[in-house]
């Protein structure tokens, strides 16, 4: 059992195969069937170490089982129908790393079979998501039980996407292809993928921050709500870990508060820079973070200059190496910041959503509009610091 939660299963490398050998496909599905037994065994343990030190839960234990599924599953996004709404937030913090160990058993069966083209590395992908995505759809239909519902198409197409992205980009890490395949792009998409992507970066790291300072300054509310929670230091200890796996969604909400359209804590809510309107929350002492009225002048006055550093530096990394011309280098800035919009988009897009009924459909920020507003602020500061640099190095 040690050796399964620690070492994914390695590819016999006696003679080295290509991304058609046969045993690429079989050596796929094991390493999806070890990833997904690890994920689900570490959640089970977890769970059943709360449930049994509970005095309170009257629940059996195939019924706590059966909520580590539903974890599992709520990671990968899979909506959970409860009564008449749905939870689709998915605890990034938990979708990290089960996307970790997806990406280590595909790193292990790449290097094995010798991948070195990205066409092996798509074929590794397809290998480990397909039967991935088809274990998703069977821990859909064992979670499956009365109030929660999960959909079992809705796993299979949420574990194909996660285990095929996970797998590729571990058979990219694992044989170093991913160093090869930025350096066939052109030098300068190349260039404007890394600044958008240490844009991106740059602002998850403020919103970590800034989340972790507004819990710091509500410490006394976040703890009267979890001695309200009562049942014990295991079940605190439960709503803390919960808290750290749901910090990277905060973290992204945040975004959408110092870029400008702000974010949602239920229907109707609004909680931006120039003021907040909350209504009831549920009792989580991550959301004691949340503010509850306009921002102070230090924070707006750190907004802005957080955003104008940012965009400067995206216009440095976006026209790095050659000389080029003023118009050229404003392009490649432009550029750059699209795409951290495009990326920021995606990734307001994953950590939001419904988290139950009534109020709480609309949780998070708004994608299109953190994206577009993100790519417009960057694309002023950035072309217009990436066109002064050009012109004062071809001066």
């Amino acid at each position: 059992m040690t050796e399964l939660l620690t070492r994914p299963p390695a590819a016999v490398a006696t003679a080295p195969a290509d991304e058609t050998s046969p045993s690429l496909w079989w050596r796929g599905a094991f390493a999806a069937l070890w990833a997904v037994a690890v994920g689900v065994a570490i959640l089970m343990v977890c769970v059943l170490i709360v449930w049994a030190t509970d005095s309170r839960s009257g629940a059996g234990a195939g019924q706590a089982i059966r909520v580590a599924l539903q974890l599992w599953l709520a990671a990968h996004k899979v909506p959970l129908h409860v009564g008449g709404g749905s939870l689709a937030v998915a605890p990034l913090g938990l979708t990290l790393g089960l996307s970790f160990v997806v990406a280590r058993a595909a790193a292990v069966l790449a290097r094995g079979h010798a991948i070195d083209s990205l066409t092996g590395i798509a074929s590794v992908g397809v290998a480990v998501g397909v039967p991935y995505a088809v274990l998703s759809a069977f821990v859909a239909a064992a979670a499956n039980a009365a109030p929660v519902r999960p959909s079992p198409v809705a796993a299979l197409v949420a574990g194909l996407l996660l285990g095929t992205a996970a797998a590729c980009w571990g058979a990219a890490r694992g044989t170093g292809a991913l160093r090869l395949s930025s350096a066939g792009l052109p030098p300068w998409f190349a260039a404007s993928m890394r600044a958008g992507a240490l844009a991106v970066a740059v602002l998850v790291v403020a919103g970590v921050v800034l989340t972790l300072g507004s819990l710091a300054t509500h410490a006394r509310a976040a703890a009267d709500i979890a001695d309200g929670l009562g049942g014990g230091m295991t079940a605190r200890f439960a709503v803390l870990v919960l808290d750290a796996l749901l910090l990277p969604n905060a973290a992204i909400a945040a975004v959408g508060y110092l870029t400008g359209p702000g974010f949602a804590v239920g229907a109707g809510s609004s909680v931006s820079l120039g003021g907040a309107h909350v209504g009831a929350v549920p009792a989580l002492p991550l959301l004691a973070a949340v503010p509850h009225g306009p921002a102070p002048t230090l924070v707006r006055v750190a907004a802005v200059a957080l955003l104008l550093g940012i965009g400067a530096l995206t216009g440095w990394f976006a026209t790095r190496g050659d000389v080029v011309s003023v118009w050229t280098a404003a392009g490649r800035a432009v550029l750059a910041a699209a795409l951290a919009g495009l990326l920021v988009a995606i990734l307001v897009a994953i950590g939001g959503g419904p988290a139950g009924h009534g109020r709480m459909t609309a949780v998070g920020a708004s994608p299109w509009q953190v994206g577009l507003v993100l790519a417009l602020e960057l694309s002023v500061v950035a072309a217009v610091f990436a066109a002064g640099r050009a012109w004062v190095r071809r001066g």
